[in-house]
């Protein structure tokens, strides 16, 4: 998809972050992006930035992407007044801080899998005939390093980016004689709040900052290599040099890779106390 010019395109969890700089990217590629939060302010924030550039056309809707009924209630209101998108990006996604599989409520477990995989999957369903009717359309589903490699200590998290991953390159097989390209996404560290609004049961402030030293790739940079991605048709794309390390250490030593995982989980756990 080379332009996006007119080309009407969802973006998921647009209130903050990747989302919000991927909906001013597009838009001032000429898009009409549909954006989606269940944060009013962020979207809010998001829009007034995309009217302030004056270029494109942006409108939000308030949605869960953790609750079915609010997806499909989302998708028939855009194709109500639409009538069709041309991408889905699926975007949006929460985290859950450092705790083992027993110190996890199962409630919380679920709640991550709703938003993280379940999202992906439902607003994959309810947009996916419509894109398959257009003469040239793109989903973009965001797994994450955690999709390539385990992580002790974030078993919910990288059992959702696996999933995803898994949907997405499945997909892909499936729909390889359609006009829709289908790209997973795997971002490294992107400086995103979404450790900050995740849910944490240790020290949130530690929490916090030890993310804050993992961001290596802008939030604006990420989505500059995520619309690279669509306009190459990429089937799939690392977002930042440690993803792209990562995928190659875990295909060529993935026992080195344990072994440094296992030691930075140490000197993590050290840090906290």
């Amino acid at each position: 998809m080379k332009n996006f010019n007119q080309k009407i395109v969802v973006i998921t969890g647009a209130g903050s972050g990747m989302g919000r700089s991927l909906a001013k990217q597009l838009a001032e590629s000429g898009a009409t992006v549909l954006l989606s939060d269940k944060n009013e302010a962020g979207l809010n924030e998001t829009r007034r930035m995309i009217e302030e550039a004056g270029k494109g056309a942006c409108k939000t809707y308030l949605v869960d992407v953790g609750k079915r009924e609010e997806i499909d209630a989302f998708a028939k209101q855009v194709l109500d007044e639409f009538k069709y998108i041309d991408v889905l990006i699926n975007n949006a996604g929460m985290a859950i801080g450092e705790a083992t599989l027993n110190e996890i409520p199962l409630e919380d477990f679920e709640l991550l899998i709703n938003v993280n995989m379940w999202g992906v999957i439902h607003h994959t369903r309810a947009f996916l005939d419509i894109l398959i009717s257009r003469p040239e359309a793109a989903i973009v589903n965001t797994s994450s390093v955690f999709g390539l490699m385990g992580i002790p200590s974030q078993i919910p998290y990288c059992v959702s980016k696996y999933a995803v991953r898994g949907f997405t390159e499945s997909l892909r097989l499936e729909l390889v004689k359609t006009n829709v390209a289908v790209t997973c996404v795997h971002p490294g560290g992107i400086d995103t709040d979404i450790a900050k609004n995740g849910i944490h049961y240790k020290n949130r402030e530690k929490a916090v900052e030890h993310f804050k030293t993992l961001v290596i790739t802008s939030a604006d940079k990420a989505a500059g290599i995520i619309i690279k991605a669509i306009r190459k048709k990429s089937k799939r794309v690392m977002v930042g040099p440690d993803a792209k390390l990562i995928r190659f250490v875990s295909q060529a030593a993935p026992g080195l890779l344990e072994s440094y995982i296992l030691k930075k989980k140490d000197q993590l756990e050290q840090s906290m106390n």
